[in-house]
């Protein structure tokens, strides 16, 4: 079945996020607390500057630091790098920063209505990890201890980075060679399948075609792909441990995700924890969510630690 053009932007509208302002004026946002450097180039693709920003530990505890890597979310067609300056977000990397402990928020190619698909996205952010692992000395990294953290789509793609190998994704084979360990992956609310239609009940994945944008076209012709989309699928015994969060009110991306992915992950004794907030909706709104997101944000940093500090 063929697709134009319009069919394609069409799709992608249904979920995606127009108008942000200036990276000049949202750089403002980034807390004065913190010892950040914005803009990093880490990679060029398709005349892209892909960029980051870094955020320095506040106070020297490990000759070579632990890194996490932030993946913002936006519906895979929206957001930047300042997403990790929402609540709750950036008091996970405050507090991974106290602890010694590098962060960085990162961008990636957005399915926008260009060619890119969710693939190239993942690519992106494989290739952020091995950018900074490439360049482990420059900037003070173990790469032996990574993990990744990120929130609806990013939790998606933060899953997939941590759980596929590198070499079924369209990365820059300028980052190929030093080897990595990533320890462990936090995923707030995020999609762990794109075949499995009972995890695709609600919101933006109750109708099949949500997929053509993500995939490059529809899931019948792009079942492999989407198996390598699928975090729910990726899990093996040697798996870095996980973290969920998920509101069991979320009407964008249904709760059972994280559900499922958790029991897939404890079928092969990999450590996982996942905590689902009551009442809470997708990105833990709510008036009265239990736990709360202070709670939840303590229970993310505490699990980080436990991997990335140890």
């Amino acid at each position: 079945m063929k697709f134009s053009l319009f069919t394609l932007l069409l799709l992608f509208t249904s979920f995606s996020v127009f108008g942000n302002p200036a990276p000049e004026k949202r750089a403002t946002r980034l807390p004065a607390d913190l010892d950040t450097e914005d803009g990093i180039v880490f990679k060029e693709v398709e005349g892209q500057k892909l960029v980051f920003t870094l955020f320095r530990p506040l106070e020297k505890k490990y000759d070579n630091s632990p890194l996490l890597v932030y993946i913002h979310g936006g519906g895979w067609g929206g957001g930047d790098r300042f997403k990790v300056t929402r609540s709750g977000i950036i008091d996970v990397i405050r507090g991974l920063n106290k602890e010694g402990i590098t962060c960085a928020s990162i961008e990636y190619r957005l399915v926008d209505g260009k060619p890119t698909t969710a693939a190239d996205a993942v690519a992106d952010c494989k290739d952020a990890v091995r950018y900074f692992v490439k360049n482990a000395e420059t900037y003070g990294i173990d790469p032996d201890r990574i993990g990744t953290f990120g929130s609806s789509a990013g939790g998606h793609l933060t899953l997939v980075t941590a759980l596929g190998k590198d070499d079924d994704y369209p990365c820059d084979p300028a980052f190929d060679g030093p080897e990595y360990t990533i320890r462990c992956v936090a995923s707030y609310y995020p999609q762990v399948s794109f075949t499995d239609r009972p995890l695709m009940t609600v919101g933006n994945f109750r109708r099949p075609q949500r997929l053509i944008p993500l995939l490059g076209g529809p899931l019948e012709e792009h079942r492999d792909m989407a198996q390598l989309l699928s975090p729910i699928d990726l899990i093996t015994l040697d798996s870095p441990a996980i973290f969920l969060a998920h509101g069991d009110a979320d009407t964008v991306l249904s709760v059972d995700n994280a559900i499922a992915m958790e029991k897939a992950a404890k079928e092969k004794d990999v450590p996982v924890e996942c905590v689902i907030s009551k009442g809470a909706g997708h990105g833990f709104s709510g008036a009265a969510i239990d736990p709360t997101l202070e709670e939840i944000t303590g229970r993310t940093l505490s699990f980080l630690l436990k991997y990335l500090a140890h």
